[in-house]
């Protein structure tokens, strides 16, 4: 669905408060003594992140009823801000990382919870950058916009944002106009 800015941006403020949230409840559990449990959490969320990330849009974003539409949608107008709202976004990811490991691990759980924060946020920001900013070749963000405009063009190849890693695992790397698309 079309949303306006203020629900497609909204995360870009609500995720710096729910970081600065879990860093204070994780230093509430077990003071400095939590910064090594949490700093391996953090890595571990954004790493698995870049793997939902790529599962979502590959499987959810293809393949399920609503979201295909809305997806469909997005490659069809690429520039509009189409999407669900963000706070619900970043509602599902909090939710779907924290939940699971609170009970056993809380310190981990808030750390995996702003690891995963982390990622998704970065793929609202590559993903908002490759369709809206003119990024030139000898940009740090050139690669990923190849990599997402060959999936415009190609919708079974390419379906990391930030990183194209899981594309190569998967083998679903694609190319556009001679361009090497995964680098």
């Amino acid at each position: 669905m079309r949303i306006n800015k203020f629900l497609y941006f909204g995360d870009f403020l609500a995720i710096p408060v729910a970081l600065a949230v879990f860093v204070y409840c994780a230093y509430l559990r077990a003071g400095w003594a939590a910064a090594p449990e949490f700093a391996s959490a953090v890595l571990a969320g954004v790493f698995v992140w870049t793997l939902a990330e790529y599962w979502i849009h590959r499987v959810l974003y293809h393949h399920a009823p609503v979201l295909a539409e809305y997806h469909r949608r997005h490659h069809e107008t690429p520039r509009e801000l189409i999407g669900i709202p963000s706070f619900l976004s970043s509602g599902i990811v909090i939710l779907v990382c924290y939940t699971p490991l609170f009970a056993f691990a809380p310190v981990a759980a808030d750390g995996f919870t702003a690891g995963g924060l982390v990622g998704y946020a970065a793929y609202m920001t590559v993903h908002h950058v490759t369709h809206h900013w003119d990024i030139q070749p000898g940009h740090w963000l050139y690669s990923a916009r190849l990599r997402h405009m060959a999936h415009h063009y190609h919708d079974d190849a390419n379906f990391g944002i930030v990183t194209g890693f899981w594309d190569r695992v998967f083998g679903t790397t694609g190319v556009r106009r001679d361009r090497f698309a995964g680098a």
